[in-house]
């Protein structure tokens, strides 16, 4: 039997709320999942994943709504994420808000996993669903999707955000069906898929959140991680550093003393754990430095002395060196490869 794990209260939420505005009795639905009342309204309470899937499957039995997962999407807002919702809104950009979810969404439950992959002129945000059985798995699917590009049309204040196309394993529905995944993506939908993602350009992925906090952020990381490790999932050192560096890079070069006192630790300590790691600062840097510059140069017109900058290095050579070393091509050549795919 697969193991399920968990998932916050905090995620119960958006099922129920569009049940009960379809007139479902709730507190029924609850009570078959072995549930009791108040256990959602608890902000720290953990459901069990088999407990979750009974109370999915009442709920999308009794509402007759073919589109049920689909249509939870209208109910989502900050809290729905558990603490990561709020990171997401202090991040600077839709790409660092993404890259918050693929390090904290295990908060938000076990249900499935995020990756993201930018290759040439497509970026592809993709979820790989931890639960196999139908009808339930096709729901989460249509849910998280849908709930990602509602929340991030909130985030950026663009009720016009739109993925280029969205690719789904399900089998084709009807049409009637299709028109409504159409009516809230926007864009065309591709039905029985390898896998269930977002597409889009890159350049989608640079566009800004409306109110960014980087002190913020930074105490709701800290807190993200103590409920990590409350919760017995382990973040190695290596990922907090990264995250220290990706915080850090784009205003001021990430200096090391800064990252080891805010991960609690000196100098040593901490080069000697990333070495058990067979990670080490320095290719920690230059790995975070060569992902952004890619980025930044795939995406935007920013001229190499500003990228240079942001990313940390003393001079526009330093960068150029730094960049032909791990890609084989300057900047500039890199950046020709865009308009010439």
């Amino acid at each position: 039997m697969t193991d399920l794990g968990e998932i916050s209260s905090a995620a119960l939420q958006q099922y129920l709320a569009h049940a009960e505005k379809l007139g479902l009795d709730t507190a029924a639905a609850l009570a078959s999942a072995n549930l009791q009342a108040d256990q959602p309204l608890r902000p720290e309470a953990r459901v069990d994943g088999r407990d979750f899937q009974r109370l999915l499957q009442y709920l999308i039995e009794a509402s007759g709504d073919p589109l049920f997962g689909l249509h939870t999407s209208a109910f989502i807002q900050p809290g729905s994420y558990n603490v990561m919702g709020y990171i997401a809104m202090s991040a600077h950009t839709l790409h660092e808000a993404l890259i918050k979810v693929t390090l904290y969404e295990r908060l938000v439950g076990d249900m499935g996993t995020t990756d993201i992959e930018i290759e040439d002129e497509q970026a592809k945000i993709r979820w790989h669903c931890r639960y196999p059985d139908q009808p339930v798995r096709r729901h989460l699917i249509d849910n998280v999707l849908s709930s990602w590009l509602c929340y991030a049309r909130w985030l950026t204040g663009n009720d016009n955000l739109a993925p280029a196309q969205l690719l789904l394993e399900h089998t084709e529905p009807s049409a009637k069906q299709v028109a409504e995944y159409q009516r809230i993506f926007r864009c065309p939908v591709r039905f029985g898929q390898p896998h269930s993602a977002l597409v889009g350009a890159p350049d989608l992925l640079m566009l800004p959140i409306r109110q960014p906090d980087p002190l913020l952020l930074s105490t709701l990381e800290a807190h993200a991680t103590a409920q990590l490790a409350q919760l017995g999932i382990e973040t190695s050192l290596s990922q907090r550093v990264r995250q220290c560096i990706k915080d850090a890079i784009g205003h001021t070069l990430p200096r090391k003393e800064a990252v080891a006192e805010r991960l609690g630790m000196n100098i040593r300590t901490l080069h000697r754990h990333l070495a058990d790691e067979g990670q080490s600062w320095q290719k920690l840097l230059d790995e975070i430095r060569l992902e952004q510059a890619r980025l930044l140069l795939r995406t935007t017109d920013q001229a190499q002395t500003c990228i240079a900058d942001a990313l940390g290095y003393s001079d526009i050579r330093s960068f150029q060196r730094s960049f032909k070393r791990h890609t084989g091509q300057t900047p500039g050549q890199f950046r020709k490869t865009r308009h010439t795919l």
